[in-house]
């Protein structure tokens, strides 16, 4: 069910496995991170970019519910894990507020978040 801060999206399960796996080689072992670390989603129009660090994987989107997440890098870590037992052709995900939803697959996390609605630098000019 969508509330109103839930950002959603369907997207290539291969597309969306090939990002998460470019990605998690790019983090810090988990014995390096210090915690405190996220990975953000940002869908809008026809696009998924996921950006972790200063590296970010761009990705078609089929986008019903626009908006930013983040999520911590221990909580990305584990759905790359579990990505590989997969077998769909697309998948959905939705983001709220300490959830994140991979078709009927729910991680709960306090941290993962929605992120305030970027303000462009053109308004008001």
């Amino acid at each position: 069910m969508h509330r109103t801060a839930d950002i959603e999206f369907t997207v290539s399960l291969v597309d969306l496995k090939r990002a998460f796996r470019r990605l998690s080689v790019r983090l810090p072992d988990e014995s390096e991170s210090g915690g405190g670390e996220f990975v953000t989603f940002g869908a809008s129009h026809n696009s998924l970019e996921i950006t972790a660090r200063e590296t970010s994987e761009g990705l078609p989107a089929s986008v019903v519910h626009p908006g930013r997440a983040c999520v911590p890098f221990p909580i990305f870590r584990a759905v790359a894990r579990i990505m590989r037992f997969y077998r769909l052709k697309v998948v959905r995900l939705v983001l709220s507020a300490r959830e994140l939803t991979i078709d009927r697959t729910t991680f709960r996390h306090k941290d993962i978040s929605i992120l305030p609605k970027s303000v462009s630098v053109h308004q008001g000019r």
